[in-house]
């Protein structure tokens, strides 16, 4: 059984955490003042809903949406976001998530029980993370997934403990921003994923009563479903003309877009079907990427060493011997460390030379997380991304601090944040925050695109994939 939840109190550190990640994350945010990466498209279909012109993405609509929102709320004009033009003012959106991502995995690891040594750990890793920085600084969609992944798991553990009512409205409020993930992008249902597998595996250990069971089943799967469904009936509602995406639909489809060729205005067709339409066309969408290539993608089983870094801008006008890039790369500590600490706990575990009396809870809970968020792009065939294990990457640091922290003695409950059991355990715990801060500094020109020599680039070289 796991153990109780604690209740969360803003410690020192906690606030903390979120002062250096607000400023990590908003430091400089609106550099370059450029199209970086995909922002293209994502500004291009917040734009669509101005317009009213359908498009077609191979996602769900909501991501899109809420730039869209966005937009209207900070007053872009329309015109910037269907032209080639950067609205650099809308990377408030992911920053925010992304900034909100360290407090919650602290929370999250607290909620499973550890200490506040190694949840501030956990946290910095993330915080430390260059990869997961970058990703998070310009409009795209994985850390709105992510924030939504990660807020809706830490409502479900706080749900475990509380009485029926108080659960229930957990357990709601954890649906739907799991739903909210999930209309997101469709590999935003591990979240989700991760919540029905602990409460499933909970009901069964605890054998709860039927009616229970039935009415928390029915919150966790109907309110993903509501707001995914929302999410298109909005989407429907406003992209009403004929657009870009017209010939990635069926002509019923069609004939109900004002200046399509098919436009048929006594024609009617249901919400469910073009629900089912549209579907259909994202996954013969995503079938259609199955046989292309393209220099940034990477297999799946590369993503943990890191294998493939890739570039997301590099300003083509600096002074001759400098270069200025901005590359979705990691930190080597987190990336690498995190992989060799899981692996050596597990080695541990299976050789019966470390125990974990009292975290099982959480070393299953955080195993499974990874499980889920990494192995089912084994079965993807479309191109992908080393962006794509960036959520597998938080529970991978997450899990990494548990398995080294527990033996290594960092987990003291002691209210005194550096009153450590021996003072081994103090240099190896100083010594870790050290390597991730060393780290994440060492990458930080390719973080935040700061002009290099050549030789200062190439110094940097060795961890990089030699296209770039």
């Amino acid at each position: 059984m796991p153990t109780a939840s604690p209740r969360l109190r803003p410690t020192p550190e906690l606030l903390g955490l979120t002062a250096l990640s607000l400023f990590t994350h908003f430091w400089n945010l609106f550099s370059p003042a450029a199209v970086v990466f995909d922002e293209a498209y994502y500004e291009r279909f917040a734009g669509a809903y101005f317009t009213h012109a359908f498009y077609f993405d191979v996602h769900p609509p909501l991501g899109n949406l809420l730039y869209a929102a966005l937009a209207r709320i900070l007053h872009v004009a329309p015109a910037i976001l269907s032209a080639p033009s950067p609205a650099p003012i809308l990377r408030v959106l992911p920053a925010t998530f992304g900034a909100l991502a360290i407090p919650l995995v602290y929370v999250i690891l607290t909620q499973l029980g550890v200490g506040r040594r190694i949840a501030t750990l956990g946290a910095a890793a993330i915080l430390l993370d260059n990869a997961l920085l970058v990703d998070s600084r310009f409009i795209l969609l994985d850390t709105l997934l992510i924030g939504f992944g990660l807020a809706a798991i830490a409502f479900y553990l706080a749900s475990r403990d509380r009485p029926t009512g108080s659960r229930l409205l957990l357990l709601a409020l954890s649906a739907f921003l799991a739903g909210c993930g999930l209309s997101i992008k469709w590999t935003g249902s591990s979240a989700l994923a991760v919540i029905l597998t602990a409460w499933f595996v909970a009901c069964i250990r605890s054998r709860v009563g039927v009616q229970r069971f039935v009415v928390e089943g029915v919150v966790l799967v109907l309110i993903p479903a509501i707001v995914y469904c929302t999410s298109y009936a909005i989407h429907f509602a406003l992209l009403t003309r004929a657009g870009p995406g017209n010939t990635f639909m069926s002509a019923r489809f069609q004939s109900q877009l004002v200046g399509s060729l098919q436009y048929n205005p006594s024609a009617r067709m249901s919400y469910w079907a073009k629900m089912a339409d549209v579907n259909h066309a994202i996954k013969y969408g995503n079938g259609g990427l199955e046989n292309v290539t393209h220099p940034a993608a990477s297999p799946w089983y590369t993503w943990p060493i890191m294998k493939h870094p890739f570039g997301f801008w590099e300003d083509t006008g600096t002074p001759a011997g400098t270069r200025t890039t901005i590359l979705l790369l990691g930190n080597p500590v987190v990336w690498w460390g995190g992989m060799v600490a899981v692996l050596l706990g597990a080695a541990m575990i299976a050789l019966r030379r470390w125990r974990y009396t009292g975290y099982t809870y959480a070393v299953v809970f955080l195993a499974g997380a990874v499980c889920i968020n990494y192995l089912p792009f084994a079965g993807i065939r479309r191109l992908v991304y080393l962006y794509h294990y960036l959520f597998a990457l938080v529970f991978v640091a997450a899990l990494a601090t548990v398995m080294i922290g527990i033996p290594s003695g960092w987990n003291g409950a002691g209210s005194d944040f550096w009153s450590f059991p021996t003072r081994r355990s103090a240099v190896g715990y100083i010594t870790a925050l050290s390597l991730l801060l060393i780290g994440f500094v060492y990458f930080i020109p390719f973080t935040y695109g700061w002009t290099m020599s050549l030789a200062s680039w190439d110094r940097h070289f060795w961890v990089l994939h030699p296209h770039l």
